[in-house]
């Protein structure tokens, strides 16, 4: 489905993801019934997830070139692959079961149509080394040996700052610790007890 054969109301939310990544959270927060082992397995995740993004957002150059190195090596899209392991996290960390559900359907519906959109752009602007690396590079499920088909970018700390990558940290740390604060709260619940 390309962006211009979507509803209008489907482009409004993909166009918005980054808001509802952050709002669908803050609703885990105020719902949360965290236990010590559910909030230990869900900052594992999340912070796994960052750091597979930090990986990703050093080793990429926007537009500019084949990403193909790091993270980009086992698989096309480490950044939504990276977010969804703090999503799920957060599903962990809240203690909520239906947290899974909301934010499997909230993955697939703002992130199928946007990863479709972004690799027919890269198409568009890589041409042939892109198509060969998406034939060969899985675009979700890594695999276990990495691609070895150009010359890849190497990882910059620099690179992670100019994509912004801070942004996706603060948000981790602040809902790990929001998460943390409600564990320790006698009614481990924001609004209401048990």
């Amino acid at each position: 489905m390309n962006r211009v054969n979507q509803p209008p109301l489907t482009r409004f939310v993909v166009r918005k993801r980054t808001m509802f990544s952050l709002l669908v959270p803050l609703i885990f927060v105020i719902f949360a019934r965290p236990t010590l082992p559910l909030l230990i397995i869900g900052i594992a995740l999340a912070v796994i997830g960052e750091a597979i993004r930090i990986w990703a957002a050093g080793c990429i150059s926007k537009n500019a070139r084949l990403a193909c190195g790091g993270p980009f090596a086992h698989v096309r899209n480490p950044l939504y692959l990276g977010s969804l392991f703090i999503a799920f996290g957060y599903c962990f960390m809240s203690g909520l079961w239906w947290s899974f559900l909301v934010t499997a359907l909230m993955y697939y519906y703002f992130y199928y149509g946007t990863i479709y959109n972004e690799e027919e752009h890269l198409r568009g602007v890589l041409g042939e080394p892109y198509i060969q690396y998406s034939s060969e590079v899985p675009r979700l499920m890594p695999r276990a040996r990495p691609w070895r088909g150009t010359e890849a970018e190497p990882f910059t700390w620099r690179r992670v700052w100019y994509n912004r990558e801070q942004q996706s940290i603060i948000g981790v740390a602040l809902f790990i610790t929001a998460f943390v604060l409600i564990w320790l709260q006698p009614t481990h619940q924001l609004f209401g007890g048990r």
